[in-house]
């Protein structure tokens, strides 16, 4: 897709100063390197990512001293440009109206960090090397006013030893060179970057538009390692039987070299090891010092395993390999199957027993393995599909994962609250979407503490890679496998998200990625791509009862349909103006009438709106709705998908054998998309619907269709998933049939036997006969699993319908044949106004902040239905403060005298908090009800 802004003659301008230059000036070194450089502690680590200085340039200057003359503006940490020209207050927020478009300019500027720091005398002697974690895109490094290279790339380096460069004792200062990848290019396409090693999303691809990243967005640090030190250590769990963990360990040793004297391969032809005399070859000089490697495991701050390793070393670089056993180790489990359990590792290096060198990371226990799952292989690449981990077999429950902010804003905080909040969803593995980010440490520590599988797409992304640079693209993988390969919760590596890893044009990039894999980390699943081998991706737009079609596929990585995300936050980013006449979005007007609309709209595509509006029509009336409407109407229509279309990829195990539905959270604050959560962090209807399905123990209708004609038989087949590590346990089943005035008119029950583990129970329980006079009206199907002493373990509601179209012989034969588009109900019947007319009396029993800290607190509820009908679409919201929370439950069914307790996590986002806010209680048939919530820590 090509940029909205063209800055045609300027970029010609651009192109000619830039050739001139590059006549007048010597080559610059090259700095990408495969090499990631550990983190160290203490007197051996210097964090400089805070408080940098930044100013732009039209042309990338000649000479240094130009800069003086700069406007500098303070940047407080990593994070694009876009958004520290905003922080700064220089340009309004970028997710705001459509004040991205004043952000375009920077792209077209060449941008200058600066930094000053001082380096302790002491330091003198040791190798000190500067470490950059992320660049977006183009950079040049100076040091003290030497040039130290350039760089491309941003997913790590540049890596350079600045040891000579440095002034110890005194004042030292660092400036980069920041240059967008689109520089002085007019027609920038993300879609065919040619030499660009960078995903379409991150460069105003589809859902994206507004915005083309670039920045000094990941930490700098410097690390100072002696004449001894480690480098690049690897723990792996071998195996785990009775009780014991058999654990490998690599690691590199240093003496009187560090990392950046080697290189990791020629990028000419040459015979690689050719070693013409024993001079030229490995030399057995062993070091004359007394070398001890100790590894320590330590557990809420104490050592719990220790171990001494007296290696071998050699003059140079060498590797120690080892391998030990742990009794009675604490296993990492993701979400649901036990507790996240993992060591801090701490690796010291001790030369004639002084400590010389350490590097510590978390270590958790574990294995994660891919074994065939059941079922007939149907292509000649099959992947095996059924995830086991510490011997646990298992349906996985997962979800796609985009970047947590579009521009690079990607603080600990947003990471923790949203994994966390995926944890209390039952995800257990997230699939980190191709062309997004090659996730941070953040990201992984609290998928780690969280209990959450990684499956970490590398960034190639529905499009060939002919043009990629090898030195570029292997320098990324490299460092990104090194970095990354500790992380107890990294469970697979994949090539890329929709695209032909067999292609020519990838061939070179594919044959990178996997030889690099299988030499630093043979230890995990591997994928090339997705879909493939087995796995699938589909976007449809017909009855989700129809995915029990799909009964050969062993693996669903991506499927979904879109919706309105949360009105109160949409209200924060659009103005009022553009919030009316809604139900005509596909018209032709709509996109000049609506542009801030538009341009928050992900992926709008008037071909792609009426599908959410379709499924929005059988909730309430579209013709023209306020947005609140909308936004409920395809919330909840798209809700009624995700839970069948769940619950039927979930019965089908263990020929399938795990489901990501796209997508979990939007980056930046759209109006539509596909999402659970929006870009502000607000879970939408959606989130609640598929969390019900993946719940440990799930019961379900296995309803044939959602539409249906009068007088048709209506089966009650019923499943109930039970998960991993549940125990088998004796049941009742109840199904209750209620019509639209919520009067019961058929109920039947059944014991069952649920077996343990992770399975799936089948039972046919009866057949409800709809009246022939039962026409274009809802009616609502309750099943509730209790265990022999009536406690309810799971509730599962439908709400069928019949239509007038479904009276069609044609249109019937042809809907209950084969999946067809989804009928639009322009004159209903409609949900919302059904169940409307029938009143019940919701209302607080308890309102308690449980605690607050900050910004964020917990809520305790219990909500209670007085009336005499049940209430429908029982859901909890607060107001008068912009925030954001999730629940245990919400947008449920509560019966008539029924209690319910809900315990709510929020988040307020304003920068001075308030003192109170509202907490709103909903219901489509009943009184809304309300209370004042006075917040103190």
């Amino acid at each position: 897709m090509v940029r909205k802004s063209v800055f045609k003659y300027r970029c010609i301008f651009i192109w000619c100063c830039l050739c001139c230059v590059s006549i007048v000036k010597a080559q610059v070194r090259d700095l990408e390197s495969p090499y990631y450089i550990y983190p160290r502690q203490a007197e051996q680590h210097i964090d400089l990512s805070q408080n940098w200085e930044l100013s732009s340039e039209e042309i990338p200057v000649e000479n240094l001293a130009k800069l003086k003359e700069n406007n500098w503006f303070s940047v407080a940490y990593p994070t694009s440009v876009q958004m520290a020209n905003y922080k700064a207050g220089i340009l309004g927020d970028p997710y705001k109206h459509l004040n991205a478009r004043e952000h375009e300019k920077l792209e077209q500027k060449v941008w200058y960090y600066k930094k000053h720091f001082v380096i302790p005398q002491k330091r003198k002697g040791y190798s000190c090397i500067l470490n950059f974690d992320g660049i977006d895109y183009f950079a040049k490094v100076w040091l003290n006013g030497i040039e130290l290279g350039k760089h491309r790339g941003i997913f790590g380096g540049p890596v350079i030893d600045v040891s000579e460069n440095l002034n110890y004792g005194g004042d030292n200062e660092l400036i980069v060179e920041v240059i967008s990848a689109n520089y002085g290019k007019t027609s920038f396409n993300p879609n065919r970057p040619g030499n660009i090693v960078k995903g379409w999303f991150l460069m105003g691809g589809s859902a994206m538009e507004p915005f083309f990243n670039l920045g000094l967005w990941r930490n700098v640090r410097l690390e100072f390692v002696p004449e001894y030190h480690l480098e690049r250590p690897f723990l792996f769990t071998e195996k785990i039987e009775n009780n014991q963990a058999t654990i490998g360990f690599s690691v590199e040793l240093f003496a009187g070299k560090n990392t950046l004297n080697y290189q990791l391969h020629p990028w000419n032809n040459c015979q690689i090891s050719n070693y013409g005399k024993p001079s030229s070859a490995p030399q057995n000089k062993r070091v004359k010092d007394k070398l001890t490697v100790v590894l320590d495991l330590i557990d809420k701050g104490q050592i719990v395993f220790s171990k001494e390793f007296l290696p071998e070393v050699i003059e140079g670089r060498c590797w120690m390999d080892e391998h030990f056993i742990i009794d009675n180790p604490k296993l990492w489990y993701p979400n649901g199957l036990g507790n996240p359990d993992y060591y801090q590792a701490k690796i010291t290096l001790k030369v004639n027993n002084q400590l010389t060198d350490c590097i510590q990371f978390d270590f958790g226990i574990r294995t994660i393995e891919q074994v065939r799952s059941a079922g007939i292989r149907t292509s000649d690449r099959w992947q095996d599909w059924q995830f086991v981990v510490n011997g646990k077999k298992f349906f996985v429950k997962g979800v796609n994962w985009m970047p947590v902010d579009a521009l690079y804003d990607l603080t600990v905080e947003k990471y923790d609250w949203a994994v966390k909040m995926a944890r209390n969803m039952g995800i257990q593995m997230f699939r980190i979407w191709g062309s997004g980010l090659l996730e941070s440490d953040a990201f992984y520590d609290a998928c780690n503490k969280y209990g959450i599988m990684v499956w970490q797409d590398f960034n190639i992304a529905n499009f060939d890679t002919p043009e990629w640079p090898q030195e570029v693209w292997e320098a990324q993988v490299c460092q990104n496998i090194f970095r990354l390969r500790n992380q107890p919760s990294l469970a697979v590596w994949c090539g890329g998200n929709e695209f032909n890893p067999y292609s020519y044009g990838n061939a070179a990039s594919m044959g990178i990625l996997e030889r690099n894999l299988a030499i630093f980390d043979p230890t995990r699943c591997f994928l090339r791509t997705s879909p493939d081998a087995g796995s699938m991706h589909s976007y449809p737009d017909f009855d989700p009862a129809w995915y029990k079609g799909f009964e050969l596929i062993p693996y669903v990585a991506e499927t979904g349909v879109h919706c309105i995300t949360d009105p109160a936050n949409i209200k924060q980013v659009v103005s009022p103006g553009e919030l009316v006449d809604l139900g005509g979005m596909y018209d032709k007007n709509f996109v000049l009438e609506h542009p801030e609309f538009v341009e928050h709209f992900a992926e709008y595509n008037p071909s792609r709106v009426p599908r959410m509006l379709s499924r929005a029509s059988h909730i309430d009336n579209m013709a023209k709705p306020t947005l609140e409407t909308i936004a409920e109407a395809t919330q909840i229509g798209a809700g009624e998908f995700y839970q069948v279309m769940s619950e039927g990829i979930q019965s089908n195990y263990p020929v399938t054998t795990g489901l990501m539905p796209w997508v979990y959270k939007r980056p930046w604050p759209v109006v539509a998309a596909i999402n659970l959560v929006d870009g502000m962090g607000q879970p939408s209807a959606t989130y609640y619907f598929l969390k019900r399905t993946y719940e440990p123990t799930h019961v379900l209708l296995n309803i044939k269709h959602l539409l249906w004609a009068p007088g048709e038989a209506f089966p009650i087949s019923i499943n109930v998933l039970n998960g991993v590590d549940r125990p088998s346990f004796k049941g009742v089943v109840q199904v209750k049939i209620l019509d639209d005035s919520f009067r019961e008119v058929w109920q039947a029950s059944e014991n069952v036997n649920v077996p343990e583990g992770t399975s799936v129970l089948k039972e046919e329980i009866g057949t409800y006969a709809i009246p022939h006079t039962y026409r274009e009206k809802y009616f609502f199907v309750i099943v509730s699993l209790t265990d022999e002493y009536g406690k309810v373990i799971s509730h599962a509601e439908y709400w069928p319908r019949t239509i007038k179209l479904m009276e069609d012989e044609a249109y019937y034969q042809k809907f209950v044949s084969e999946p067809i588009e989804w009928p639009t109900m322009e004159n209903g019947p409609w949900l919302k106004p059904t169940v409307a007319k029938h009143k019940t009396s919701v209302g607080f029993k308890e309102v308690k902040l449980m605690k607050k800290n900050g910004n964020k607190g917990r809520l305790h509820v219990v909500v209670t239905n007085k009336g005499r009908l049940p209430s429908f679409m029982t859901n909890l919201n607060i107001e008068d403060v912009s925030r954001s929370f999730y629940a245990n439950d919400n947008f449920f069914w509560l019966a008539p005298g029924e209690t319910k307790s809900i315990e709510i996590d929020f988040e307020l986002r304003e920068r001075q908090v308030a003192s109170s806010m509202k907490l709103v209680l909903n219901s489509w048939n009943a009184k809304t009800q309300s209370r004042m919530v006075k917040l103190v820590d």
